[in-house]
Formats: structure tokens, C-alpha cells, sequence
């Protein structure tokens, strides 16, 4: 039987999990309203996600719930973190959403905790293909996407 996630997933859509307190949120969430595509947002600050999201969405980004926390946002030192549970983790998320600085988008079976606003672009399928051409050459310029696993941004 094929385990089934909390957290809906549509290869349409992009879902931005983000918080308006921080500054790489607001400019992700920015980059997203620009395009025409179908997107999500889930702001930290107005909407609570739920304890099994944030160990689905730790588990698909492949990393510990603590490792999604931005531990700079912290008024604790590494070392009284160090021994810190899951649940004391979420505690935390739960009750602090600017820990959250880094947004995750998910779409379909890809989720990824974006470090710079530009890269919610790779979702959709934006490349450099027809970047070496040029309108002087013969008018018709190749620009259809020649690559499926790397991203250009």
C-alpha cells in the first residue's frame, strides 16, 4: 500500500509555505505573485501548519524538523539547543513562525526550503535555453527547454 501524505500535492500547483516576518518570505512570495502560474501561499504568521506537515515536509526535504528552524532567530545559544526533540522543535515553529526564514515550496512529488528568491523560478521549468542565440542570426531562435534534471538559476 503506498503511504499517503498530509500535505496535497499537484504538479499545477506551487504551494509556498513562508512567513511574512521574514524578509526572504516576502520576496519568494513576490517572485511567485509575478508569474501567471497557479500557486498556494501559506503565511506563518496567519496560518498555523500542522505538527505531522512539518515532519512530512522534513522527511521530503530529508533533513530533521530542527534543521528547518533558522537557529540565528533564536535567543538561545547552539550548545542549550543541541539536545532539543522533534516536539521541542515544533513547539518552537509553532509558537515563533519567523524561525521559519527560509520558505519551502512544494510541488507535486518536489519540495524544496528556498535560500534565495529567484529559485521558486525553477519550478517552473525556467532555463537559459536560447541564451548563446541571437535574433541577427536567421530570425528563429531555439528556446525550448533542453534539459530536464538541471536548473539554471
Amino acid at each position: 500500500m503506498k503511504n499517503m501524505g498530509v500535505i496535497a500535492r499537484n504538479e499545477k500547483q506551487v504551494t509556498l509555505i513562508y512567513s511574512s516576518n521574514t524578509r526572504v518570505g516576502r520576496l519568494t512570495l513576490s517572485y511567485l505573485a509575478g508569474t501567471d502560474e497557479k500557486y498556494l501561499s501559506i503565511d506563518l504568521a496567519k496560518t498555523k501548519v500542522s505538527d505531522t506537515q512539518w515532519a512530512e515536509i522534513a522527511d521530503a526535504l530529508g533533513v530533521k524538523i530542527g534543521d528547518l528552524v533558522d537557529k540565528r532567530e533564536l535567543d538561545m545559544s547552539s550548545e542549550s539547543t543541541a539536545e532539543f526533540s522533534s516536539n521541542d522543535w515544533l513547539k518552537i515553529i509553532q509558537k515563533n513562525d519567523s524561525v521559519i526564514s527560509r520558505p519551502i515550496a512544494i510541488k507535486g512529488k518536489r519540495t524544496k526550503q528556498i535560500d534565495n528568491p529567484p529559485e521558486i523560478m525553477e519550478f517552473f521549468g525556467v532555463d537559459s535555453a536560447g541564451l548563446e542565440q541571437s535574433p541577427m542570426d536567421d530570425g528563429h531562435l531555439d528556446i525550448e527547454r533542453t534539459t530536464d534534471t538541471e536548473n539554471f538559476i
